[in-house]
């Protein structure tokens, strides 16, 4: 074994190290500040950029897992959070409240996190310290602008200026201030993408639900196949964590974020689902109009083109249906060229999989229309 090798198992071994460390501080942290951890589950440390909760006991259903109270939340009803803004934010709030007041809490939250973990001394440091790296590779987000473009190809590139339309819309009214800040541009993307993909909604009020980052909870990843769920107590004023069902022994604890294509959970989270139960939307041209075929009736979905040009005999909406044939054929070798291309990438793969199972669909039903 080489020098580097060597030196390179031992900076991954004071990394688990000082991991470890930081999760012992959160875990104290929160259980001094009222949380609940049940004693049948524990964290596992997947990577740098991935941990979860598992078991390490059997779970009934319906028994509380987690209970984290609402003052340890981050959150604009968190006094630490909004006292901050008051303060320093003005600018901000003013703009916040004027152009977008739906979004405001999520904004503030960025902001919030890009200058309070700059403080060594914040109230909120044993969570930031734990919070998982962010990858580059795997956020859409850092792609250059070259491989947003090909991603059309695949029906990403949609999403991905969504996600870039909602970050500069976070950026645009303190914009002038985070350029002050060392690194702030950067910092501010990636806490944009830790309120992105760790945020959990609570009503605070009858009329609005606010994005609220919520440690140890966030521990817990997406499956369609979810075994916990959440709610908001509002006698003990904070989040609680019960079992949807009986959870096994040295079983991971999921949540499901939504009913979420592939294409939807790499723009936003950064990861996909092989064999995802939800299949992505196609979009195709016709006559130099796009129009956009749906998973839930594809008959239905292809019909509706035929009846937009309205044929004035069989063998003109056979027609059509030909022409939407001929694009899906098109898109299917798109798909097929991707996952050459990008064949060590295993979520290009789930998405470009997913894609190729619908559109085989739909072409066979074109098929039979004909």
């Amino acid at each position: 074994m080489n020098i580097k090798n060597i030196f390179f198992i031992c900076y991954l071994y004071t990394l688990v190290l000082c991991y470890s460390d930081n999760y012992e501080k959160l875990y104290k942290w929160i259980t001094d500040h009222g949380a609940f951890v049940s004693n049948k589950v524990i964290p596992k440390e997947n990577s740098l950029y991935n941990r979860c909760l598992i078991t390490t006991d059997k779970i009934k259903e319906k028994e509380e897992i987690l209970f984290i109270p609402d003052k340890i939340t981050i959150s604009t009803l968190n006094k630490i959070v909004s006292d901050r803004c008051k303060k320093d934010f003005n600018d901000f709030l003013s703009f916040a409240e004027k152009e977008e007041k739906a979004s405001f809490d999520y904004d503030c939250l960025v902001y919030f996190l890009t200058i309070d973990m700059d403080n060594k001394n914040s109230f909120f440091r044993p969570y930031y310290d734990y919070l998982p790296e962010i990858s580059k590779l795997e956020y859409p987000i850092y792609f250059s602008e070259e491989e947003k473009i090909s991603f059309n190809k695949i029906e990403l590139e949609t999403q991905i200026r969504r996600q870039e339309f909602f970050f500069n819309k976070s950026l645009k009214p303190i914009k002038n201030k985070i350029i002050k800040i060392e690194n702030g541009i950067e910092k501010f993307k990636k806490n944009f993408i830790y309120v992105s993909t760790r945020n959990f909604g609570r009503r605070g009020s009858f009329f609005q639900n606010v994005n609220t980052m919520v440690p140890y909870l966030d521990l817990l990843n997406h499956n369609n196949d979810y075994n916990t769920w959440f709610y908001y107590d509002e006698k003990r004023d904070g989040f609680a964590l019960y079992a949807t069902r009986d959870i096994q022994i040295n079983e991971e604890l999921t949540l499901s974020y939504g009913k979420f294509n592939n294409v939807y959970l790499y723009a936003l989270y950064g990861f996909t689902i092989k064999n995802n139960i939800f299949h992505s939307s196609i979009h195709i041209k016709i006559k130099n109009e796009v129009f956009t075929l749906f998973e839930k009736n594809r008959e239905n979905e292809i019909m509706k083109i035929v009846k937009y040009f309205r044929p004035k005999s069989v063998f003109e909406g056979n027609n059509i249906i030909l022409q939407i044939k001929y694009e899906l054929e098109n898109k299917l070798y798109d798909y097929q060229k991707f996952i050459q291309k990008y064949k060590d990438n295993n979520n290009i793969i789930n998405i470009c999989d997913d894609l190729i199972y619908s559109v085989r669909q739909y072409i066979s039903l074109c098929e039979k229309l004909i």
